[in-house]
């Protein structure tokens, strides 16, 4: 063993090891940032511009809201509402018949009408009567009136003459009859 030497590492060898170990992290830093990276900072500023629309939005519609509100008040001013919209035609102090609406139906639907009829079939799973005339039917929706005791006679009694029905006319989606009234009122 006279031959051999141990060589011991020399100062600028272990500057050399440690100046390889300490590159890579240093490398690591400067590489370009990913493309998932960028599309998500990409994603984040649109959610971001989108939030603040929509926050614009909420705030405008909370201010109408405010408006509205305040319009619906008691005595808040409103001009009182005529009983058709303009240009439409005028309903009668004397109720039509249900033969005149089937008739002229052009003229009413969409119009707030009177109607003074016989009482056909009377559909209680629908909260629905049929005014018939020999030109046809009219269904009347009667569900939506403000009086529920008035809704419950409509379904548990016979109706055995004429009534009067106020509402808005509108053409029927369904066979049957051809034209509906969303009923405001009933007399019987």
């Amino acid at each position: 063993m006279i031959g051999k030497t141990k060589s011991y590492p020399t100062c600028g060898h272990t500057v050399l090891a440690l100046l390889i170990l300490a590159l890579p992290p240093l490398f690591l830093g400067c590489l370009p940032e990913s493309k998932g990276d960028e599309e998500l900072r990409r994603e984040v500023k649109e959610l971001k511009a989108e939030t603040a629309a929509l926050r614009d939005k909420l705030t405008r519609l909370e201010a109408e809201q405010r408006a509205f509100q305040a319009l619906l008040k008691p005595g808040a001013g409103l001009p009182a509402m005529p009983e058709t919209p303009p240009g439409a035609a005028p309903t009668s102090p004397e109720p039509l018949s249900v033969s005149r609406l089937i008739a002229q139906k052009e003229q009413f639907i969409g119009n707030r009408v009177t109607v003074k009829g016989p009482v056909g079939p009377v559909l209680v799973h629908h909260k629905s009567l049929m005014l018939k005339a020999p030109e046809g039917l009219v269904e009347v929706f009667f569900g939506s009136l403000p009086d529920p005791k008035l809704v419950v006679r409509l379904t548990s009694i016979t109706i055995e003459h004429p009534i009067t029905v106020t509402g808005v006319v509108s053409l029927s989606q369904r066979g049957g009859a051809k034209l509906q009234i969303a009923a405001e009122a009933v007399d019987f």
